[in-house]
């Protein structure tokens, strides 16, 4: 039998947390770099932080605090690495009508990508049911967007997913990905 290693962490962010990081998102002073993708396949607007940004430290510090708790029960994760790193984080806003990017697909099916162990996500706002949801081809799983709430699953194939398409509110996220460090081999 097998089992889904997709797991959710209950507020993760706060509510207050999560408003701020929207306001954040929409203001126009941001050190990192901005993409809006408008292309058949992916429509939406895309903000990667800078560590200088003010919410990078609580950023970071909540998507570690998730791995430490996913690790817990997933040790093997580790896969014989020292550790996993999560330097990136981007934060998303998919519009209604045609916004986002609904195509299955796997977090590292590029070799610039094999590096990427796990995928992190937290939801900034809630949607109504049956709008946004993350749906995953193989375990039958559909996450309902919610206000705070964080998903750890692997970035490998059998974890195909897509952002399903919203209909009457924006949906907003933030996430990454937690990495297998290059490293030299042990000798």
């Amino acid at each position: 039998m097998l089992s889904s290693f997709v797991r959710g962490f209950e507020n993760a962010l706060t509510d207050k947390e999560c408003d701020d990081l929207i306001e954040w998102f929409e203001r126009d002073d941001h050190i990192g770099k901005t993409t809006i993708a408008n292309r058949i396949t992916r429509k939406d607007k895309q903000m990667w932080m800078d560590e200088k940004d003010s919410f990078y430290p609580t950023i970071q510090k909540v998507k570690m605090d998730m791995l430490r708790e996913y690790l817990l029960e997933f040790p093997i994760v580790y896969r014989g690495a020292r550790s996993l790193i999560s330097p990136e984080t981007k934060v998303q806003r998919t519009m209604p009508m045609g916004g986002g990017f609904h195509n299955f697909h796997a977090e590292n099916s590029h070799c610039a990508d094999a590096n990427r162990a796990l995928v992190w996500t937290i939801y900034l706002n809630d949607l109504p049911d049956g709008e946004g949801e993350t749906e995953f081809l193989y375990e039958k799983i559909r996450i309902q967007p919610k206000k705070g709430v964080g998903v750890i699953f692997p970035s490998a194939w059998m974890y195909q997913h897509r952002g399903n398409p919203v209909h009457t509110h924006d949906k907003y996220i933030t996430t990454g990905w937690y990495w297998y460090p290059q490293e030299r081999p042990i000798k």
